[in-house]
């Protein structure tokens, strides 16, 4: 402290103890002031909470935390205001090494000097502050220390300063050039005796690291300001007691608030679920909340309410944490309006027929398993009815499918006009309708219904200005007279719709266990062969082919054979007129010909080069378009040669639309394979057109053969057949041969082949291929005769 420690403790210095007193008053000031001022400031701001300036208080604690802060505020001034009383004064001014030690222990940078601004004393906070020594500050101006920027506070303000007692911020520089702020106060320490100051005394407090901690606390809340204030998602911070606290901008535009108007509201008047009888109710439901939140992985739906009173879905989530010792809640929200706009159209695609708007297969079933649960439980009866509209393809077929949308359009319309609002009308697909009539107690209360759906569907439609006319076959099912379950349900009323269409159409069936054996058989049939070929429940079998001359097996007829897991071995008789009506026989000869054709190629390979197979074609085969592009692409498939194949046509398939019959056998004769006419002699053919047909053979129908030799009138037709064959030059192949003496016949009236039960039966494939490979049928031929005529 140099001089200045002299000057206080030389007893020749008695004159200026009153000036001592007022140095040590000026220092307990400027130290107090670094408390007193915001301490004031902080009891002034409790007063006016206190005093509801600053707006009405949203509860009543309010004002006692207020409150609090002001009693607390009081009493550290009161006590800094007793520090300073004379007394207390006195007793510290008493000694001079009080007035050193004060100076020397304190905290912050004090400095004494002159009002040119050269150091008289720098204590050591000051000196370990600016990194110099008391010897070298004495030696330098305070000027010295000052920030260049804040140099002209000092010409000009700081008069001012020692005037008004009051404290300023600005910056200082260390020795080594560090930047500094500080917080300064300054005071007289020594007048002349004319009362001019001619020594000051600053006091600067290092705010450096609080100044650096309040920008990152402000950097940080200006960030997470911004985030809250740019996120889409509204966040609302709350108390324990349901009141918001602070809302973002999108959390106002949420509940349509203005900006700051959400604060001070609460949580319940935006969120009614969160309402309680009292207010302490709204801690509990908002624990409730969180809770469900802690069990799911995403928000929960509740329902908001916006400034208007409208109401809309909200998704919220919520966490809570404590800040000064008591509970917040923090919520994340968001308006999921458009979201459910989505999810109810999502919805109603899944449900609904698209054409028809009509609750599709999946509500159907949907709503007859609750249909049936809500019976079984009363004990009531509920009615199904299966509507097929009649000759709709017909319509599809004439004027085009937007023709047949209408029409579904329209028939959906007229079949919900017919039931009442409880009951449920679905389009399962193309023209197939159900309906479930629930609560039934009568069957003629169904009929009635039924009657008035077969009225409905009779009327003409009106489709772009012509009259379209269609009907209805409509099975009918009661629940549960007759059937335990959902599944024998359906299965019978789509039987009891089919027995309807037998009937002839534009009728109603009930179901019952005395419908035809027939009608249930051939609904399993079709049920069956809908999934026979994607579970290979197809295989093929070979009837042998003999040359009639020499006895060898020159090819074989490729027969389907089906084994159903549910029917068991089922005839072709039974399952090809089905799979011809439902349009199945033609994927279903497609995989023949490809099998057939592999498994040629097989027993080609295997040495049976000259042994070829026979393939039948169906009439939708025939009339597919493009079929010899698609028999020469499984020849490329499998490899079999086109001569080592026969395709097979009954007479009704060449003669419709000959013209069409001539071009595509020419396609197909193009290839090399062989066509022949398979049953000929049972249908009606013209000898013109068949002239025209680029055909190799003609199979002679088994209903001939049966006869020989005996049967006069077969003999005859045998002759005829046969001659006209030669004639045309096509081969002739007697099917249905079983005896010796027709083989003999047979072939001494010109036959080339015989097929039939004499030679073999049909079998599988490896045991066509040991016979095949023997190269000698199963029973011997003898040299044939000439029948007598």
């Amino acid at each position: 402290m140099g001089d200045k420690k002299e000057r206080i403790n030389d007893p020749a210095s008695d004159t200026q103890g009153g000036a001592r007193h007022s140095e040590g008053r000026g220092i307990l000031h400027t130290l107090s002031h670094e408390m007193r001022t915001p301490l004031n400031n902080i009891i002034g701001f409790a007063d006016m909470m206190s005093a509801e300036m600053l707006g009405p208080m949203s509860h009543p604690q309010y004002r006692d935390y207020a409150e609090d802060i002001r009693k607390s505020g009081q009493s550290i001034l009161d006590l800094l205001n007793d520090l300073l009383e004379d007394r207390r004064y006195d007793n510290i001014a008493e000694s001079d090494e009080h007035h050193a030690s004060l100076i020397d222990l304190a905290p912050d940078l004090i400095c004494i000097c002159s009002m040119d601004g050269s150091i008289i004393v720098l204590n050591p906070a000051g000196c370990a502050l600016l990194g110099v020594d008391g010897q070298e500050a004495n030696m330098h101006s305070l000027r010295d220390y000052i920030h260049p920027d804040y140099i002209p506070l000092l010409e000009n303000e700081f008069e001012e300063l020692l005037a008004e007692k009051r404290r300023t911020s600005m910056k200082m520089m260390a020795d080594d050039g560090r930047e500094l702020d500080v917080e300064v106060a300054a005071s007289v320490y020594e007048e002349d005796d004319d009362g001019k100051v001619t020594q000051m005394m600053m006091v600067a407090r290092d705010v450096t690291e609080k100044n650096r901690r309040i920008r990152e606390v402000m950097e940080r809340e200006e960030y997470l300001r911004t985030i809250m204030e740019t996120t889409v998602d509204g966040l609302i911070t709350i108390n324990e007691m349901g009141i918001i606290e602070t809302a973002n901008p999108a959390a106002e535009r949420i509940f349509g608030h203005n900006s700051g108007a959400l604060a001070g509201i609460g949580i319940s008047d935006l969120i009614p679920s969160t309402r309680g009888r009292r207010q302490s109710d709204a801690a509990a439901a908002l624990k409730n909340l969180e809770t469900d939140f802690l069990e799911t992985t995403s928000g929960r739906e509740v329902t908001g309410i916006r400034s208007d009173g409208t109401s809309f879905p909200l998704e919220i989530s919520l966490s809570d944490f404590k800040l000064r010792h008591r509970l917040h809640y923090i919520a994340v929200m968001r308006d999921i309006t458009e979201r459910k706009k989505a999810e109810d159209k999502l919805k109603f695609l899944a449900t609904r027929d698209p054409l028809t708007h009509l609750p599709n297969r999946y509500l159907f079933t949907e709503r007859l398993g609750e249909s049936v649960a809500t019976s079984d439980a009363a004990g009531s009866k509920l009615a199904v009815l299966f509507i097929d509209l009649d000759n709709f393809k017909n319509i599809n077929d004439a004027m085009g499918h937007a023709a047949g949308d209408v029409v579904l359009q329209l028939a959906g319309k007229r079949l919900e006009s017919c039931v009442r609002g409880r009951d449920t009308v679905a389009r399962l697909s193309g023209d197939e309708f159900t309906v479930i009539l629930e609560s039934v107690s009568e069957d003629d209360e169904v009929e009635a219904v039924a009657n008035r759906m077969l009225k409905a569907l009779s009327q003409p439609f009106h489709v772009d200005g012509q009259e379209v006319y269609s009907s209805g076959s409509i099975g009918v099912i009661i629940y549960p007279d007759s059937c335990d379950n959902i599944d024998e349900l359906l299965k019978n009323v789509y039987t009891a719709s089919h027995h309807a269409k037998k009937q002839g159409r534009n009728n109603f069936q009930f179901y019952s266990s005395t419908l035809s054996a027939n009608a249930i058989r051939r609904m399993a049939l079709e049920h069956g062969l809908r999934h026979a070929l994607e579970n290979d429940e197809f295989h093929l079998a070979y009837q042998p082919k003999v040359d009639l001359a020499t006895g060898r097996i020159i090819g074989a007829e490729a027969l389907a054979r089906w084994n159903s897991p549910d029917l068991g071995p089922v005839s072709p008789v039974e399952f090809v007129p089905v799979s011809e009506e439902t349009g199945l026989i033609v994927p279903i000869g497609d995989w023949i010909l490809e099998t057939a054709c592999r498994q040629a190629r097989d027993w080609m390979d295997a040495g049976l080069t000259d042994v070829s197979v026979a393939v039948n074609l169906s009439v939708r085969q025939f009339r597919q378009g493009k079929l010899a592009s698609r028999v020469q692409e499984i020849m490329d498939q499998t490899g079999l040669p086109c001569t080592n194949l026969d395709l097979e046509l009954t007479e009704s398939m060449l003669v419709e639309n000959a013209d069409q019959t001539v071009k595509v056998l020419q396609e197909l004769k193009a290839l090399g394979v062989s066509l022949s006419i398979d049953d000929f002699g049972t249908g009606y053919s013209s000898l013109s057109y068949l002239t025209k047909f680029p055909l190799d053979s003609l199979k002679v129908d088994r209903s001939f053969v049966t006869g020989l030799p005996d049967n006069p009138d077969a003999v005859t037709m045998a002759k005829a057949i046969v001659n006209m064959a030669q004639n045309l030059g096509l081969k002739v192949i007697a099917e249905g041969v079983e005896t010796e003496r027709q083989s003999t016949f047979l072939h001494a009236l010109g036959s080339d082949i015989g097929q039939g039960y004499l030679f073999s039966r049909p079998v599988p494939y490896d045991e066509f291929v040991r016979l095949a490979g023997g190269n000698v049928t199963p029973f011997p031929i003898e040299q044939a005769r000439k029948p007598s005529a």
